[in-house]
């Protein structure tokens, strides 16, 4: 099963619908943005709409893309009262104009693709930001968990493994996913003005194990 199809089975269950949307993403858009309908903010990636609620409840032209069609269909439920616009779309090659957006989110998304891919949607990001635009984009660290616990593809890829059903990997079981180091996102980022990079880790169980996340800001 391919990654494409996973999600689309994981969508058909409800606990795989977060309702609110993450601390981060939230101090983000505060931080950075004041409250205008005319603020173009894009949630690359976004799922059943947890982020897009949020932007829309606070005032700012949200935009919505992902490459699952059920995902999609899930936030025109979740976001109905709310005049956001939606797309169905790779991340490789996105439906808007060069320097469109004021904003971007894209929490938890790129890492489920090859690195091919990503880099190709980091220059559609670049692309559809207007100078000055911010971005915060959440990718995964080799010192996650799932990397060291994976099965191996090549220095950047494993294909999820996980035993535990009580393991945050374990809904992402069969899933092929990329991680990376801090000096390959800067390389990677190295097109934009203003690159800040840190580290995210939540560990479980006694430090057993632990989630470990690079949070990406960005400013063209």
């Amino acid at each position: 099963m391919n990654n494409k199809n996973k999600w689309e089975q994981l969508y058909d269950d409800n606990r795989h619908h977060p309702k609110y949307p993450h601390n981060e993403v939230v101090t983000f858009i505060l931080k950075n943005f004041k409250i205008n309908k005319n603020i173009k903010i894009l949630d690359l990636g976004c799922g059943a709409g947890r982020h897009l609620k949020f932007l829309a409840e606070n005032g700012f032209d949200a935009y919505g893309c992902d490459y699952s069609e059920k995902s999609i269909e899930i936030c025109h439920h979740i976001i109905k009262d709310y005049n956001v616009k939606l797309n169905v779309s790779s991340i490789e090659q996105l439906p808007y104009e060069d320097s469109f957006f004021d904003g971007l989110i894209c929490y938890g998304v790129l890492y489920y693709s090859p690195k091919s891919t990503i880099e190709q949607s980091i220059k559609e990001i670049y692309r559809i930001l207007k100078k000055n635009a911010k971005a915060f984009i959440v990718l995964r660290s080799l010192e996650d968990y799932r990397y060291l616990n994976g099965i191996y593809v090549n220095n950047n890829e494993v294909v999820i493994n996980e035993k535990y059903e009580t393991r945050s990997g374990f809904k992402e079981n069969g899933m092929r996913i990329t991680f990376f180091n801090k000096k390959e996102l800067y390389y990677m980022f190295s097109e934009f003005e203003k690159i800040t990079i840190n580290s995210m880790r939540i560990s479980h169980e006694n430090d057993l194990y632990a989630d470990d996340d690079y949070l990406v800001y960005l400013e063209k």
